[in-house]
């Protein structure tokens, strides 16, 4: 059983978008896991097979406790039922307390936005009994979403991974197919992933949402429900100047 299950569409997109987060979630003693729609295939650069040797190493280094993946054909990612079902059937089998997914946001990428779409929709349908998988339902308590690499909108919660953003880079830096190594000349790239300015913006991303708590780096995250409080000072109080 996992207490957070991150669905993203391709390997990396967790790392990108959520990497500094799962790992504080693992240092906190959460069990985290994470589910792949598709395996990349589509992507400029690299394979299938390359990617998913990258995407073992990533996964040790955030230390997922689990990582699945589906066949979802990369690039023409559809929202159908045997996909519904297919993510319906892992959050049956891992029943995470907490899903996070893309956010119900404006989204460049369209395997982003339908993935987000059929996340929200299977947290729900999990839980009906009606809806045989031949597994007892669960409905997660929350599906939460992350934008992508420029957020749009105010995020209702932001994470501080300032003691997690080392880890982070590393994890991205383990799909050496996709991102530029340190120092790498980037003048041929066809991609903006594989670029230099890739590097740039995912760092000005974090400093932003961590710029919003007081943080030295953040990441941004949507709530599609009220959250509760018990502590009402820890969650406002900046730990730096103010």
């Amino acid at each position: 059983m996992l207490d957070i299950l991150a669905i993203g569409a391709h390997p990396d997109d967790i790392e990108i978008f959520m990497g500094g987060a799962l790992a504080a979630f693992h240092a906190q003693g959460l069990k985290t896991g994470i589910l792949d729609l598709t395996r990349g295939e589509a992507g400029t650069y690299g394979s299938a097979e390359t990617r998913s040797l990258e995407l073992a190493k990533a996964t040790k280094i955030l230390k997922a406790q689990h990582r699945f993946t589906l066949d979802l054909p990369d690039g023409n990612v559809r929202n159908t039922d045997s996909a519904r079902r297919k993510v319906i059937e892992v959050i049956r089998e891992n029943r995470p307390e907490l899903v996070f997914t893309f956010a119900d946001v404006p989204m460049r990428h369209p395997d982003h936005r339908t993935t987000g779409e059929i996340v929200r929709q299977c947290v729900f349908l999990a839980g009906l009994e009606k809806f045989d998988t031949g597994q007892p339902p669960f409905r997660p308590s929350a599906c939460i979403g992350f934008p992508e690499l420029i957020p749009t909108g105010e995020p209702d919660f932001v994470v501080d991974i300032t003691e997690f953003w080392e880890i982070k880079l590393e994890a991205i830096r383990a799909y050496g197919s996709q991102v530029t190594a340190k120092g790498e000349n980037d003048g041929n790239t066809k991609t903006f992933i594989r670029s230099n300015r890739f590097w740039e913006i995912l760092e000005a991303r974090a400093v932003m949402a961590g710029a919003k708590v007081g943080a030295n780096f953040g990441e941004p995250f949507f709530s599609n429900q009220p959250l509760r409080i018990h502590d009402v000072m820890a969650p406002f109080i900046k730990q730096g100047p103010r």
